[in-house]
């Protein structure tokens, strides 16, 4: 008999979710509460939150007296361990900062430089980074598996033969996923990669069976376990396999269109782009098929709804294709790599140096009641793996969260970050008297002694004052002064050199920049750039791409507010080529819109543009974008400016 899953069972008594308008459930936020630092306690913590056991957990990946160990804190797993067991419990990385000690960061960093590589099609750069797991250890199933699905993604990438492809995908899942052949997706507990390669291997070596393993994963991420980033990476896919998989003869248009939208509002949601093009091409076609089912008798107003769908899909398909002809990229989906993109992780070894030495700190000042200077010397130097709780207690010491910290706020109150979200809706509808109630909500769910949490209320305030006209944006620059000074003064903040600034504090860097009197590329501007070219340097773009986006959209419509036209259109340009990388949408229609604005102050000036360009083309576009990433302050600008043609 079938063993079946602990979770599938409950599911049959399960209470009604509780979910907001966003569809994110409670369980999203009690997840996202839950500290990293503390992985013992996360992991036994998020294994009640979403009922799954010691066994069910460790199947595939490591042995059940290793979880228990790593559970009762006896054992510290490494990265690739680390990762699984959280993916497998629905925590997500994205929108945290990952600090990672000097060999996971190598890990992580050799990762990271393979998937941009194969996303790139650099396929000589890919080949000798995973050159390194011919010498790993048979025992490092998790490495192997890893490999063997970026050389899976390479061979569809270079149309090689699909028996070869075929091979190489079941060895990749047959690893951790042993039983597949014979069990059910339900009664396993799986990560999203692990879906991804199911769906793989089914596709090349049990293709027949396609649409009846996608109906199983749609099962199995509908019943609540992963938050949304997690949700967008699987669930649009998962669809657009069941589409290819289902003969038109016996295709439910009906549930296929439902499945669709789910995907597109999901997307539009978490603002990026798995598969939107996709999907918006089956909504096009499905729409357009029951436009021309439904007779005179369905009435004028059916058949104009229908129309309008049909016009705004287009209109979106068509905004798509205009920025990927811009860039210079692909439009369709081509690898399964975004699965590992895993930004923002920092060396804690450089951290710690780096912070030290901005706030002129003493290794001797700083490990004054923490730990020896002997042990600061040797972190800094890679050469030591100091307790976890002598790290938190460094990094207090440097005002960086001792806590793992997301969403801009600390706090272990799940509350917090539906409030938090909200917020960020209603600054997107300018619902400026909404989030004054909501900022006074969120104090009592967290602890306004907190510096980074006064950054975060205080830095809200001063922008709701300037989208209200309480105060000019030119007097705001001492009050984000001291806003930033909570946890950093402004001068040490400009100093020259290296340095590891939080996100709070570049955000409070960007206003002061963004709000100076004077459009130009100042001192807080000039702090910023080193910073990105630093991390590129670092990492790379990629990895880093959420502080980089914003970072340099700013500075090139600071470029062209300043008339240097060329190089501000050269860095939106490759800004939207990055996101693109990244299927990230939300900065792109920023960095449209300043290359239109451009070309429109070149007009004026008679300036040469290219030849055939039409100003109302490129704003069609850009509205198309605001409503695809719900950017609604964004769409009235927009629509303002083709008012004044």
């Amino acid at each position: 008999m079938k063993r079946v899953h602990r979770r599938a069972i409950r599911k049959m008594n399960c209470e009604v979710k509780e979910i907001n308008d966003m569809g994110i459930s409670k369980k999203h936020y009690q997840l996202q509460a839950l500290d990293l630092w503390d992985f013992p306690t996360l992991v036994r913590k998020a294994r009640e939150i979403q009922h799954i056991t010691l066994e069910d957990l460790c199947e595939g990946i490591c042995s059940f007296s290793m979880i228990g160990r790593i559970e009762r804190g006896e054992r510290f797993p490494d990265k690739e361990l680390r990762d699984r067991i959280l993916a497998r419990l629905g925590v997500c990385s994205d929108g945290y900062e990952n600090f990672l000690f000097y060999e996971d960061y190598l890990v992580w960093k050799r990762k990271q430089g393979i998937v941009n590589a194969i996303e790139k099609s650099n396929y000589e750069t890919a080949e000798n980074l995973l050159k390194y797991y011919d010498e790993t250890d048979e025992t490092d199933k998790l490495g192997k598996q890893f490999e063997l699905v970026m050389r899976a993604q390479m061979m569809q990438k270079r149309h090689e033969p699909p028996d070869l492809i075929a091979q190489m995908c079941e060895k990749a899942v047959k690893l951790t996923v042993p039983e597949i052949d014979e069990r059910a997706v339900g009664e396993l507990c799986l990560s999203v990669h692990e879906l991804d390669m199911i769906l793989e291997y089914t596709k090349y070596c049990h293709s027949e069976k396609l649409a009846s393993r996608c109906e199983e994963i749609l099962t199995y991420i509908k019943s609540d376990m992963f938050d949304i980033y997690s949700y967008v990476k699987i669930y649009p896919k998962v669809v657009y396999y069941l589409y290819i998989s289902t003969l038109e003869a016996v295709r439910d248009w009906t549930r296929t269109l439902k499945l669709c939208n789910d995907g597109i509002e999901q997307l539009r949601t978490a603002g990026r782009m798995y598969y939107l093009w996709e999907l918006l091409e089956i909504k096009k076609e499905g729409m357009t098929k029951l436009y021309h089912k439904v007779g005179d008798s369905k009435g004028a107003i059916t058949k104009q709804t229908l129309e309008n769908i049909i016009h705004t899909t287009a209109e979106w398909l068509e905004a798509l294709d205009f920025v990927h002809n811009l860039c210079g990229t692909h439009r369709r989906m081509e690898s399964s790599c975004y699965l590992y993109q895993q930004k923002e992780a920092y060396c804690i070894s450089d951290v710690i140096r780096r912070r030290r030495e901005m706030l002129g700190l003493t290794k001797k000042k700083l490990c004054e009641g923490i730990c020896s200077e002997k042990t600061i010397g040797r972190l800094e130097a890679n050469k030591t793996k100091p307790h976890i709780e002598v790290v938190r207690l460094l990094f207090e010491k440097m005002n960086l969260s001792g806590e793992y910290q997301r969403l801009q706020v600390v706090t272990d109150d799940v509350r917090a970050f539906t409030v938090v979200d909200e917020i960020a809706r209603c600054a997107n509808k300018r619902d400026f008297v909404r989030i004054e109630e909501l900022l006074v909500e969120l104090e009592k769910y967290v602890r306004m002694g907190n510096p980074i949490n006064k950054q975060f209320k205080e830095r809200i305030e001063i922008h709701m004052k300037i989208g209200q006209r309480k105060f000019a944006k030119e007097g705001t620059i001492e009050q984000l002064k001291s806003v930033l000074e909570y946890t950093l003064s402004y001068n040490i903040a400009l100093k020259s050199g290296e340095k590891y600034l939080t996100n709070a504090e570049i955000m409070c860097l960007l206003n002061i920049a963004v709000y100076a009197k004077e459009k130009s590329i100042n001192s807080a501007f000039r702090v910023l750039i080193d910073l990105c070219e630093q991390l590129e340097k670092d990492d790379g773009i990629i990895e880093h791409i959420s502080l980089w986006e914003i970072i340099m959209t700013n500075v090139a419509n600071t470029y062209g507010s300043m008339g240097e036209y060329d190089k501000s259109n050269s860095i939106s340009l490759r800004t939207m080529r990055e996101c693109i990388y990244c299927y990230r949408m939300n900065a792109l229609v920023l960095n449209l819109y300043s290359i239109t604005w451009n070309h429109g102050e070149c007009k004026k000036k008679n300036i040469p543009i290219f030849e055939g360009y039409q100003e109302k083309d490129y704003l069609y576009k850009c509205i198309a974008l605001c409503q695809m990433n719900k950017n609604i302050a964004q769409e009235k600008t927009v629509k303002n400016r083709f008012k004044n043609l």
